[in-house]
């Protein structure tokens, strides 16, 4: 696995448009944020459902049959966005790529719940534990009331002790493409004592659970999203191996109110939900799979929609392009995809309302959609996404009629419901 495939990740970034260095640098920063939430691996394109009498297409080319489409329905009429639809993407308290502080965390939380945000999404793969801890401290330094703050984080790796890996983990589970000094690791305060075992199995999630708690430094957490079960390796040890039978068994116990999925590939998404019984997974996180550029995770919302279990949705701004950046699904961005941007761009200006606040009215369209992810690294930023989130509010009507006659999104894509 190359140090690329090792550390993609979901959550897009937030920052300014002004054209300064300062700005600029926050793009490239927060860009690779939207790389490190989920492994890297190649994202799928779904293929053509048949002949385009029976089918949608969506605005990166995949086609869905029309029924899919219309089975997910907008939130109803008239809903505003507040922040109690954003979660905060906890990746940046790690610092990425440049060193960050504990300090810097703690007031990129503190204006994360002064702004009224209460849902944070953390994991054990975020600079090895760091901003799991970051959080925690955070979380208790700025006096959260817990009993309203929900905490989700992952499992799929375990931080292992340095002397408790063996030689064959050292072979074959550890990734070492996040362990710092790896040309791949891209937190460098990650600590250099543990490293990164994978382990999908029962009694591993149980202690990636435990482990958690004790970074985070509280007594549970809402959710335990299984991260990356992205190959046939992983996925097979999830199922197979006892890894969701024992977030179930969590569940049962009361030590966390809801089995959820973190991942990118809507293929395995999908398959996970089919291949389990109804009421196994309370939320999906899915990334890169439902904005203004991409809708291939439509298949998965409409079973979400259908098995009751609500979407967290992220990568909103597709891999950041839509506030900026230049790739697209963590690669540059192809031509067409470019183009495609601008377009969005300029039917945006042409309604005067900024693009990522149109990128978020959109994600948050579909009634499924219980929440989308936004990953920042200071309380700027914090502040700029409550920003774009109150824009998001006044995207008229005629913005969607538009887009549709443009082609840029297909007839049947649900959209924001006129007030």
């Amino acid at each position: 696995m190359s140090a690329r495939r090792s550390t993609r990740a979901s959550n897009d970034r937030v920052e300014s448009l002004a054209p300064n260095l300062a700005h600029v640098l926050a793009v490239i920063a927060l860009a690779v944020f939207a790389a490190i939430h989920f492994r890297a691996g190649a994202r799928r394109v779904a293929p053509s459902s048949g002949d385009a009498s029976d089918s949608k297409s969506s605005s990166a080319g995949v086609a869905f049959p029309t029924e899919t489409m219309a089975s997910l329905g907008s939130h109803p009429a008239g809903r505003k966005l507040t922040v109690d639809d954003l979660i905060l993407g906890c990746s940046p308290l790690a610092g990425i790529y440049a060193s960050s502080t504990p300090e810097r965390a703690t007031e990129t939380v503190r204006a994360a719940l002064d702004a009224g945000i209460t849902r944070f999404d953390t994991a054990p793969h975020y600079g090895l534990g760091l901003s799991e801890r970051r959080l925690g401290d955070a979380l208790r330094e700025c006096g959260a009331d817990m009993s309203k703050t929900r905490v989700y984080t992952k499992v799929g790796r375990v931080m292992k002790p340095k002397d408790e890996v063996t030689a064959s983990e050292k072979e074959s589970v550890v990734e070492w493409g996040n362990v710092p000094g790896d040309p791949g690791c891209i937190f460098p305060d990650a600590p250099v004592d543990v490293l990164p075992v994978l382990d999908y199995t029962g009694p591993g999630f149980r202690r990636s659970h435990a482990d958690s708690l004790a970074r985070l430094g509280v007594d549970s957490v809402d959710g335990l999203r299984i991260h990356d079960a992205e190959d046939e390796a992983r996925y097979a040890q999830a199922n197979a191996g006892g890894g969701v039978a024992e977030l179930v068994k969590l569940r049962d116990e009361g030590a966390i109110r809801e089995v959820s999925l973190g991942m990118n590939d809507a293929t395995f998404v999908r398959r996970m939900l089919e291949d389990n019984p109804p009421g196994t997974f309370d939320s999906v996180m899915m990334a890169g799979a439902w904005n203004l550029l991409d809708q291939d995770g439509a298949d998965v919302l409409a079973e979400c929609e259908r098995r009751g279990v609500a979407v967290h949705n992220a990568g909103i701004f597709a891999s950041g392009l839509l506030v900026g950046g230049s790739h697209y699904k963590y690669a540059p961005a192809p031509p067409d995809i470019v183009e495609r941007t601008e377009r969005w761009r300029a039917l945006a200006a042409k309604h005067d309302v900024p693009l990522p606040a149109v990128a978020i009215a959109f994600a948050c369209a579909p009634r499924v959609v219980k929440g989308c992810a936004v990953g920042v690294k200071s309380p700027e930023e914090v502040a700029q996404s409550a920003a774009w989130l109150a824009d998001a509010n006044a995207v008229p009507t005629r913005l969607w009629v538009d887009a549709k006659e443009l082609g840029l999104l297909a007839p049947d894509v649900p959209t924001p419901s006129p007030a």
